[in-house]
C-alpha cells in the first residue's frame, strides 16, 4: 500500500508539471521519478541494515538516517526537482537527465552493494 501511494505521489507530481513540456521531457520526468523511487526505496532498506556496516554518504541526510529522515529528505527533494525542472524551462531536459544520471549512480551503487527495494 505504501508503494502504490508513492506511485501516485510521483505520477501526480510528473502529470501536474507536465504542462507545457515535450513528449521527450516527459519521459525523462519520468525516469527521474522512478530512479528517485528507487533510491529512496533503497535507502529506506539501508536504514534497517545499520548493523551489518552499512552508512549513508548523502551528506544531506547524515551516516545514519531514520527511515523518518530519509522519508522527509524524499517527499521535500523530489517536488523541488520537479518544481525546478518546471521553473528553468529552457533547462528542463537537461536538468533531469542530469538528476536521472546521479540517481542512477545512487540506485546502481545501493544494488550492487545489496540493498533492496523496500518500504
Amino acid at each position: 500500500m505504501k508503494l502504490l501511494f508513492v506511485f501516485l505521489f510521483l505520477l501526480s507530481i510528473t502529470h501536474a508539471q507536465a504542462k507545457e513540456w515535450t513528449s521527450e521531457e516527459k519521459l525523462w520526468g519520468a525516469t527521474t521519478g522512478v530512479l528517485l523511487l528507487g533510491d529512496w526505496a533503497t535507502t529506506r532498506n539501508m536504514t534497517h541494515r545499520y548493523n551489518e556496516g552499512y552508512y549513508e554518504r548523502n551528506p544531506l541526510l547524515g551516516k545514519n538516517p531514520t527511515a523518518n529522515t530519509v522519508n522527509l529528505y524524499f517527499l521535500t527533494v523530489t517536488p523541488l526537482v520537479f518544481l525546478a525542472a518546471d521553473y528553468f524551462g529552457d533547462y528542463r531536459k537537461e536538468i533531469l537527465q542530469s538528476i536521472s544520471a546521479l540517481e542512477l549512480i545512487a540506485v546502481g551503487n545501493n544494488l550492487r552493494i545489496g540493498l533492496h527495494f523496500q518500504f
